[in-house]
Formats: C-alpha cells, structure tokens, sequence
C-alpha cells in the first residue's frame, strides 16, 4: 500500500451527514426483520479535495454492532475531536494511520473511525491518482459475490425456492440462507433438492442454543459449505465444541469485532472460516490485518456486508480482490435491495465484480440523491 508520495493533505472540515435510506422490501433474518437502512455518511473536506467515508451503524442493529442513535452525535465528535487534533498544522495522517492515531475504545468507535478511514483514504486516492485495488495490491480484475436469503414471510418454502432460485440466475456463486430454531433443515434441505449441488451456507445470527449441537451436527449430510454464528457472540467455547463435532466448517460473524477477538477466536479453534466485516472491524488495515492472521491460521474468509451503499461496497469489492479471501463476498448490487442509493456501485454482471480502475473507492456519487432530507451537521478542522 503506497504512501501520498511526498504530498500533503489538510484537513478543512467534515460534514455528517444523515441518509434516510430504506430497503425495497422487509428482509427476515432469526429474531428480526429489517425496513430500514438509515445510514452515516462522513464528508472529509481537504485542501486537495473530498472524499466520502460510510458507518456500518444501522437501526435495529444487534449485538455488536451500534445502532445509528448510539454514534450519533456523541461518539461521532469523540472520534472526530481526535482527528481534529491529531491533525498538526491542519495536515491529515495518511488513510493506512487513521486507525492507529485514532485508537478505537469500543466497536461503536471502530464503526465511525472505519468511516474517518475511508473517507480520507478517497480523498487522498484522488489526490494521488490511484485505484483503491492498487493501493491493496490487488492483481485481479474481478470478484465474484454470494446472495442472502432471508426468512419468508410465514416460513414459505416456495417462496424460499423462488427467491434462491432468482439469486442463482442473476449469478449468485453462493447462497447463504439464514436460518432460526425451527427453520433450518427444512430449508436447507428444500433448497439442496432442488438446486443440487450449488453453493449452499447456512446464518444462524446466533440465534441457537448451545444445546442444539446435536441437532446441528446433524446437518453434515446437506454439505454445506459453512455453518455461520449459530451461537451467540461471546460463546467461543459453544463454538469450538460444534466445530469439533461437525465436519461442516463453522463460520463467525457477529463473534468476530476486533484482530484481537479474531486472534482470541482462533487461539479457542472456535471457527474455520470467518466472515469479516470492514465496518465493524474499524476499517480496511484492521481487516487486512484480521485476514492475515486467518490466512496463517489456515482459516477462509469472505467480505461481509450489512446493507451498504454502493460506497461502502465498492470498498469492500476492492478488499475482497486480496488473496487472504478465499470465499466470495457480500457483494450484490445494492440497488437491487436499498430504494435510493445514493452512491453507484460498480459494474457487476454474471455473478462477477469488476474492481474500479478510478482514483479513490470508485464510487461515483449521486448527487440527485443526496437530498435536502439528509440531516447534516458541520465539524470544522483546524480551529
């Protein structure tokens, strides 16, 4: 990852901006159903230009994810008060330090600092004529991306088999169907008959009682290609024995919030396939950082999403080009699942991503949709 190459950058101001986005339909998954995407958007003004950085927080998140309410305003202006400090003569740290000048204190600031990071690393991107899959030393062209399927509405099996169906014909290389106590052989097995041998996961949202590993064990004969977070987050333990029990790999997700808890996870052999979550990790070089450790370990691990704008998304296409990720990512068109996205995506056909070759994350704004309706408040830098 190249430095600005001897330039510099000063901080002006940022914006925060508020954007009331829905989804385009209400999305199941165990315990609770999603409607809405209101989304934090960072704008980081600099004397060589802007760039634009996306919290993970969202409304109804669970446990460890902070909702909207929870960064908004208080732990947006701790972060950004650093920043503004850590700015020496109004000059911004290089995109790869914000992380470690910042010093997340708890996963709520790891949400805002990943956007502080990645607006600043668009900024300076553009400012340094650079694709964000070159700054990774990314080699690939393309990325391919899996699909979620949600619970239907009454359990409907149909329904279920319709909805995987479209995803594998808009070229889905992978489904993950999420799953709850009594709904999940039942499912699995309706989708494995009549899809044969796709790509096939399973996402508890930790949703199940450690005293459901037998049963889940029972799922090995429908040969799936992971078993993702079926306890609760902080039960490595729970984890490690189903692991050991099941020859289907356990994946974590909402366990997994820091490289700490990703090393810890690992050292407990609780998991062998990790999804990772930028936005919640605090940001790309904690991710990088995360899948390393996996790589050695030699655990998989695949991108994960949570509703993104095309913004977040494209960033995490880029990350997901890297070697250490051995699964395809949650990398859909968001316009297929949010009713305004106010940030283009990138050129996705068949099942395939292609990287953006464009100076910054290569997500091109769409200035239409970003709207009077959008809550904003003003951070000047330097005082």
């Amino acid at each position: 990852m190249e430095n600005r190459g001897g330039k510099t950058m000063r901080l002006v101001g940022v914006e925060v901006l508020i954007a009331p986005l829905r989804l385009r339909e209400p999305t199941k998954s165990a315990g609770r159903t999603h409607h809405d995407r209101t989304t934090l958007f960072l704008r980081v003004v600099t004397d060589a230009g802007m760039g634009w950085g996306e919290c993970a927080a969202y409304p109804g998140a669970r446990w460890p994810d902070p909702t909207v309410s929870a960064v908004e305003p208080e732990v947006v202006d701790h972060v950004l008060g650093r920043l503004v400090a850590a700015c020496p003569n109004g000059e911004l740290p290089a995109a790869g330090r914000v992380a470690s000048v910042l010093r997340a204190a708890s996963v709520a600031e790891q949400a805002v600092i990943a956007a502080v990071e990645m607006a600043v690393l668009d900024a300076e991107l553009q400012m340094t004529g650079q694709s964000t899959a070159s700054w990774l030393d990314v080699s690939r062209a393309q990325v391919g991306s899996a699909a979620m399927v949600g619970i239907p509405e009454r359990r409907d099996v149909d329904a279920l088999v319709d909805r995987v169906g479209a995803a594998i014909e808009a070229g889905a290389r992978r489904i993950r169907l999420k799953i709850e106590p009594g709904w999940e052989r039942g499912p699995l097995e309706a989708v494995r008959d009549r899809f044969g041998d796709v790509a096939l996961a399973a996402d508890a949202n930790g949703s199940f009682a450690p005293d459901r590993t037998p049963m889940l064990a029972g799922l090995d004969d429908l040969e799936l290609v992971c078993l993702e977070q079926p306890f609760p987050p902080v039960d490595l333990a729970a984890h490690r024995v189903l692991a050991e029990t099941m020859a289907t790999p356990i994946a974590l997700d909402e366990s997994l919030w820091s490289p700490a808890r990703v090393d810890e996870a690992l050292a407990e052999r609780a998991f062998r396939v990790a999804c990772l979550k930028p936005g919640r990790l605090g940001g790309v070089v904690a991710t990088l950082a995360a899948a390393s450790a996996c790589a050695n370990a030699g655990a998989g691990c695949f991108v994960g999403g949570l509703f993104d704008s095309g913004l977040s998304r494209s960033l995490n296409a880029a990350i997901a080009g890297r070697a250490e990720f051995t699964l395809d990512g949650d990398l859909g068109d968001p316009d297929g699942y949010l009713e305004s996205n106010p940030f283009a995506f990138l050129d996705t056909a068949g099942g395939l991503t292609t990287l953006s070759q464009l100076p910054g994350i290569g997500a091109v704004p769409r200035t239409e949709l970003i709207g009077d309706d959008w809550g904003r408040r003003w951070i000047p830098g330097e005082p």
